[in-house]
């Protein structure tokens, strides 16, 4: 199964890791994401540093398994699906990730409960997306 991961499941997993963090070892599942991910985790990492109690070097590793872990999508193979992404897409800030899921025909893993008021992409919240691998 293929999914377009957001920002939001993972730096929710770098604050607070879990059992949701099985989800990273589901070899049926690929995550894919497009390039500027990272430096959207980046942004966060203070919030990180400061919610988890992690120290800097422990979630350096995380972020790091991370990148080997989620497949990058450069921007110009998907950029044809950015218009219709803008108008599917609940929030702006997503459109990068409704378009990958568009181009790749797949869904999306975000927990952001606005990106669920339309009906074109699949969006799994995190406890959803482990219902389907049967992690509960």
């Amino acid at each position: 199964m293929i999914v377009v991961v957001d920002a939001n499941p993972l730096i929710s997993l770098l604050i607070k890791p879990g059992k949701p963090l099985d989800l990273l070892l589901q070899e049926d599942l690929e995550l894919v994401a497009p390039a500027w991910l990272f430096e959207e985790i980046e942004k966060y990492k203070e919030l990180v540093y400061q919610k988890s109690g992690l120290e800097k070097g422990e979630v350096d590793i995380i972020v790091s398994i991370l990148k080997k872990r989620i497949r990058v999508v450069m921007e110009n193979e998907f950029v044809s699906f950015r218009e219709r992404a803008e108008k599917v897409c609940p929030d702006g800030k997503d459109v990068p990730y409704f378009a990958l899921a568009l181009y790749l025909r797949c869904a999306l893993w975000s927990n952001d409960k606005r990106l669920k008021e339309q009906s074109v992409v699949v969006v799994y919240a995190t406890h959803e997306l482990m219902d389907v691998f049967h992690l509960r």
